[in-house]
């Protein structure tokens, strides 16, 4: 399978195949992990990742866009890739080359970008408070669902017919609240499990460690969805704090979450947490536009 054929997203593909295919992309040449490899090595120059860049025009169209946003408003329009870079710091510039590596610039699932842009903004916002760097804070929040976009590659029917059955069985669960109901209810992971034989969480780490990206970015990607305990690292807490937060700011996760046990991470009244999700409502619906664009 080529890379163009990833990129498409329009094929159905066995999760297998397309995993396997993902993580032999460099043997293919492909020029946005190789950009992902530069900004991640502390020897690269602003110069070499904007040489770099200028080789994929698709990723330089998002690199322009998302610099020219209401979420960045820069002072003045951004049109050089070496501003971009300079504006949005190596850690974006990174992710939105893992974006476009994965294909992720034309399908994806239903409110995927919402979500993505939701915790990214909210992982930004509290990244101070788990000691982690802005930046990459904001790198695995837009990233921490990437496993579903893989899903959605690689069967756009299955990813689309769990959507719906979880929408279902929301709206049933909100119509008969309070009242006995023998329907089966069951999450995401069960579905992904049932169908691909692992979770998006799972799906995305294997795929992100086969990119070498940071480890600790990769094992809080793979762990969101795990119980918290004591051996769970800050990136780890990180993510399940953020992705408790973007669902009380846009309720658009469709996915098993304790939204209390996430909010109890960030040790905060319940003032500072309404004033985050909040910011969260705002910052998130410009970055999502931008990125769904």
């Amino acid at each position: 399978m080529t890379a163009a054929a990833l990129a498409s997203g329009v094929s159905t593909i066995p999760i297998g195949e397309l995993l396997v295919a993902m993580e032999h992309l460099p043997a293919q040449g492909n020029v946005a992990l190789r950009v992902l490899w530069m900004a991640d090595n502390p020897e690269t120059t602003i110069s070499d990742l904007e040489r770099a860049v200028q080789d994929d025009p698709v990723l330089v169209a998002r690199l322009l866009h998302l610099a020219n946003s209401a979420y960045y408003s820069p002072l003045y329009p951004i049109t050089a890739v070496k501003q971009a870079i300079l504006l949005l710091g190596f850690a974006t510039v990174r992710t939105m080359a893992t974006v476009v590596a994965c294909g992720l610039t034309r399908s994806v699932p239903a409110r995927f970008w919402t979500h993505a842009a939701a915790t990214a903004t909210a992982a930004q916002l509290v990244a101070g408070r788990f000691g982690v760097e802005a930046g990459e804070a904001f790198a695995v929040g837009l990233l921490h669902d990437l496993g579903r976009g893989l899903f959605h590659v690689a069967d756009p029917a299955a990813s689309t017919a769990f959507d719906r059955r979880l929408q279902r069985d929301r709206h049933a669960a909100a119509t008969t609240a309070g009242q006995a109901s023998d329907q089966q209810v069951v999450d995401r992971l069960t579905l992904e499990r049932a169908r691909f034989g692992m979770t998006h969480a799972e799906a995305a780490a294997r795929v992100l460690e086969a990119w070498r990206l940071p480890p600790q970015m990769v094992q809080a990607i793979g762990a969101h969805h795990d119980p918290i305990d004591a051996m769970a690292t800050d990136t780890v807490r990180l993510v399940v704090a953020a992705e408790a937060l973007a669902e009380l700011a846009l309720g658009c996760c469709d996915e098993p979450l304790d939204c209390e046990a996430g909010i109890a991470l960030l040790d905060l009244d319940l003032d500072r947490v309404d004033t985050i999700v909040d910011r969260i409502r705002t910052e998130a619906i410009d970055l999502s536009a931008v990125l769904s664009a």
